[in-house]
C-alpha cells in the first residue's frame, strides 16, 4: 500500500528531491507552493497520511497549513534551519508533530515518516514525537 502525503514546499530544486526519494520508498507526495492548494490537497479522497511543511517558505503562511492538517487529523513533519529557532517554536505552537533540521530531513526523510505514521496514536496526538536537531 502507497503512503500518500502533501508536502509545502517552494523550492522547485527541493520539491523533485522529495517526490524522488519518497517515491522510491512506495510513498507519493503531491508537492505543493501555496496554502490554497495545500489546504484543497487535504481534503482529497483519500486524504493524506502525512504532511510536510518547510517553515522556511517565504510568502505562505506555514503555520496555518499545519493548523489545517492538524484539523484534519493528519499528522505533521516540519523541518527547516536549525538556527531558525523561532519557526521551530511557531511550528510546534502551531501542533506539528516533529520538527528536524534541514540536514536531518534530507538525510533521513523516509525514516522520519515511517516513524512518524508508526508511532502511536497516542504520541501522535499529543505531540510527544517533537524532535530538534543541531545539524543544518
Amino acid at each position: 500500500m502507497t503512503t500518500t502525503l502533501i508536502a509545502l514546499e517552494k523550492d522547485l530544486f527541493f520539491a523533485v528531491k522529495i517526490r524522488d526519494t519518497l517515491r522510491h520508498h512506495e510513498m507519493e507526495a503531491s508537492i505543493v507552493r501555496t496554502l490554497a492548494a495545500f489546504e484543497q490537497g487535504l481534503t482529497a479522497t483519500p486524504t493524506p497520511d502525512l504532511a510536510v511543511v518547510d517553515t522556511a517558505t517565504r510568502g505562505v503562511d506555514w503555520e496555518a497549513a499545519i493548523r489545517a492538517a492538524r484539523a484534519r487529523q493528519v499528522p505533521v513533519l516540519a523541518f527547516g534551519s536549525h538556527m531558525d529557532l523561532e519557526a521551530r517554536a511557531k511550528a510546534l505552537q502551531a501542533g506539528a508533530h516533529k520538527v528536524v533540521a534541514n540536514s536531518k530531513f534530507a538525510s533521513d526523510m523516509p525514516g522520519l515518516l515511517n516513524r512518524l505514521l508508526n508511532a502511536p496514536a497516542d504520541q501522535t496526538s499529543a505531540g510527544l514525537n517533537e524532535e530538534s536537531e543541531d545539524e543544518e
